[in-house]
């Protein structure tokens, strides 16, 4: 009989825990970028909420990168649940940084969305150790990658569908306006 309501009491336990949320980060890219003395470069990693059924809000960081100057386009991100946000960043080496490997880590930190902040009483969840790597260099040997979208112009894929309704509607007009001849035999 005692085991009856001690299954009840888990049972209720289980259901009136509120939600689950879970994240996941992936690595900064470019994972290695090269850069001379005056340069800098966009980087991006992105903060994945896909098992989530709650808001999230994050902060994040990349310590051990001194003298180099590292900022986000946000301090801040929120996370819908069930979705994945990008982040970007910039990376700059001043001119008198010494050459060579600067090595850093990427740090998030998490925790659910209370009206409009993180709760009072919520455990914020921390995800570190997502290495990033820069190499200062007195000439580089690859390319800078522009990691941004482009927000240059309609998309090809906007430009194709409206040729294809013009098409559509085209056709659709001669056939249905334009008389048919009627031939004789």
């Amino acid at each position: 009989m005692k085991i009856n309501y001690i299954l009840i009491i888990i049972l209720i336990l289980l259901i009136s825990i509120r939600s689950v949320w879970a994240l996941g980060v992936t690595r900064p890219i470019p994972q290695d970028i090269e850069l001379m003395r005056g340069e800098s470069a966009d980087f991006s990693f992105e903060i994945q909420a896909v098992t989530s059924t709650e808001k999230i809000l994050c902060d994040y960081s990349i310590s051990g990168m001194e003298p180099l100057d590292i900022k986000f386009d946000s301090e801040k991100i929120i996370v819908e649940p069930g979705s994945i946000k990008k982040v970007y960043g910039t990376v700059s080496v001043p001119e008198d940084a010494p050459l060579g490997m600067y090595s850093g880590e990427l740090t998030v930190s998490c925790g659910v969305v209370q009206g409009e902040g993180i709760s009072g009483s919520q455990v914020r969840t921390t995800i570190g150790g997502s290495p990033f790597n820069v190499n200062v260099v007195k000439t580089r040997s690859k390319e800078i990658r522009e990691i941004r979208p482009s927000e240059k112009g309609i998309p090809i894929e906007i430009i194709f569908l409206i040729v294809l309704i013009v098409i559509i509607i085209g056709v659709y007009y001669w056939h249905t306006k334009i008389p048919k001849r009627k031939t004789k035999k």
